[in-house]
């Protein structure tokens, strides 16, 4: 018996899938999911084997999450839980536990995955009557960033949160260079966020998590000093932990907004470290690449 896939219908059979207490058959005509003991053979056009979906099938399904997923350090730790042999499923969501965040993202993304599953489904079941396949129609996901995190100007109690995220970021630096090489691109770093937080013709921008503690800011001011067309935005960091939510596109969202509501016709940004996969955000704003820092070892250098 054909039938149309509703969303209800859709949330039914994700029910069924997910209870492990049976197996269970799409009821057409009474548009419900019931127990193979329940099931009728007068009717077996009636009907049909919903999707199976196993301990085998959440495991992948969790794989893949953590493959896509962009934060490093939620990333390794699960990667590590999905690879201990044992407690795979506890261990995961004690994980998401720790970070709301990606707990949110996790959900949103096993919904999106279990729905196109079922969606599949009911494409085969499409082709087996003689009817056409339909399109998925695309789904709006909730906003993680503006739900989790404010995003606002500096304010005087920021300074020592400041300090902990760029002492962060130094300690960063420091553990992925050798020790001179990391001096020195700490000093060009400094000398390019150099500049007093208090001057009236810079801006700040913080990103704050529910717990009121600072992740993420941004630094800019113009340049050259006084400049009323140009500023330079000398510093876009996050907590590693915080990585790949969105806080760094946001954050440089709103400091072109500020200095384009200024009048403002250009806003440079050149540090010397920044994680390569924030390049692409910085494309899509519409920065044009007018080349990066290089670091050439000397002693491993061939040219003469």
């Amino acid at each position: 018996m054909e039938f149309d896939l509703t969303p209800e219908i859709t949330d039914e059979i994700i029910f069924a899938m997910e209870d492990q207490t049976g197996h269970f058959l799409y009821d057409s005509a009474e548009c419900r999911c019931v127990s193979v003991r329940e099931e009728s053979d007068e009717d077996d056009d009636r009907y049909f084997a919903i999707p199976v979906w196993d301990s085998v099938s959440g495991f992948r399904m969790m794989d893949r999450f953590a493959a896509q997923l962009r934060n490093p350090v939620v990333r390794e730790e699960l990667r590590s839980a999905l690879s201990a042999g044992h407690g795979v499923f506890r261990n995961f969501k004690n994980i998401l536990r720790g970070h709301p965040e990606v707990e949110r993202l996790w959900y949103q993304f096993k919904e999106r995955e279990l729905r196109r599953i079922v969606f599949d489904w009911y494409n085969s079941l499409r082709e087996y009557w003689g009817l056409e396949r339909i399109g998925m129609e695309p789904e709006e996901t909730a906003d993680i960033v503006s739900q989790d995190f404010l995003f606002r100007e500096f304010g005087p109690d920021d300074e020592g949160q400041l300090d902990i995220l760029l002492s962060s970021v130094e300690r960063e630096i420091a553990a992925e260079m050798p020790r001179e090489l990391a001096e020195s691109v700490l000093d060009v770093w400094n000398r390019i966020r150099g500049f007093q937080d208090e001057e009236d013709d810079s801006c700040v921008m913080v990103a704050e998590n529910s717990e009121g503690e600072v992740v993420g800011s941004a630094f800019s001011h113009p340049v050259p000093e006084g400049s009323l067309l140009s500023a330079q935005l000398v510093d876009l960091s996050v907590f590693p932990e915080y990585r790949g939510l969105g806080i760094g596109k946001e954050l440089l969202s709103r400091t072109i907004q500020y200095w384009t509501s200024r009048g403002y016709r250009w806003l440079l940004f050149s540090p010397p470290v920044y994680p390569s996969a924030f390049e692409p955000v910085l494309i899509r704003s519409g920065f044009a690449d007018k080349g990066h820092l290089h670091v050439l070892d000397l002693s491993e250098s061939s040219c003469h």
